[in-house]
């Protein structure tokens, strides 16, 4: 097993950023030192100058390296009492002229368990055809899997008792089917998703857009990344438009962005842009 050290860690942020224009400095140091660890016991390298020779030598190991700094162990539904919030709450009292141009906008994707999950729930609801659904990838590699509609089989089970806690209105095994021992996620529900490759970054940014589910990333970011982040994704969003973060992920924690953002709902990590 693999174990770095800060200097190991800072230089091999200096050399991606150096070689790819990507700065990952703006990472919590605990996090992404365990993320690197894990990319290079999964792809068997053994040092850090084995590593800074993939990314310097290799021209395709970049993608995958995204990839598997980024995968999270994300299932379908989670925190379902969230999802029947969104169904109950927060769509119903949406103006019909609201969905002319509707637009949710997830800034960061790898296994496409939040975008499928959210578009299972505007098909119940019957908007999936009336919003506009942008989703960023950082790599290929998860734009290709996303887009195949592969889903571990340990990821379903517990999507399948999440979504009975969300109290679906289908038999969750309408979206997806078996194939040679895995389970492929119906694909037609992001046929009309527009997908945005990207960086960290996120130098593509949308404008007024409704609603933002960014949960559950910021907490692997240093504080002062976290404010440029929110005003970021403040100035993206519409009047009072929505910004769906984690739980742990508290806006007020920052004085920048306590002036930017009201409090919808704390327990499900819901703000809304102030006018």
């Amino acid at each position: 097993m693999v174990e770095l050290g800060i200097v190991d860690i800072r230089e091999i942020i200096r050399i991606i950023k150096k070689t790819h224009d990507i700065d990952f400095s703006v990472f919590a140091l605990t996090s992404f030192k365990y993320n690197l660890e894990k990319v290079m016991n999964l792809n068997t390298i053994h040092s850090t100058d084995g590593l800074i020779r993939k990314l310097t030598e290799d021209p395709d190991f970049l993608d995958l390296f995204l990839n598997d700094l980024f995968t999270p162990s994300t299932e379908m539904f989670r925190d379902p009492s969230l999802w029947r919030w969104l169904r109950e709450e927060y769509f119903p009292k949406l103006p019909e002229r609201h969905f002319d141009n509707f637009k949710i906008w997830f800034p960061q994707n790898v296994s496409g368990a939040e975008l499928f999950t959210m578009c299972i729930l505007l098909q119940e609801i019957d908007l999936l055809q009336k919003v506009k659904i942008y989703a960023t990838v950082y790599s290929n590699k998860s734009l290709e899997y996303i887009k195949s509609g592969s889903y571990p089989l340990k990821k379903l089970e517990v999507s399948i008792e999440n979504y009975k806690r969300f109290q679906g209105s289908e038999d969750f095994e309408k979206y997806y089917t078996m194939k040679n021992h895995e389970a492929i996620r119906d694909t037609s529900l992001i046929s009309n998703v527009e997908f945005i490759k990207d960086n960290i970054n996120l130098n593509k940014t949308l404008q007024n857009v409704k609603l933002i589910m960014y949960r559950n990333v910021m907490i692997y970011l240093n504080p002062s990344r976290q404010n440029e982040m929110l005003d970021k994704m403040q100035s993206c969003l519409s009047a009072a438009g929505n910004l769906i973060i984690g739980t742990k992920e508290v806006t007020r924690t920052s004085n920048a962005s306590a002036l930017k953002f009201d409090i919808v709902n704390e327990g499900e990590g819901v703000y809304k842009k102030k006018i």
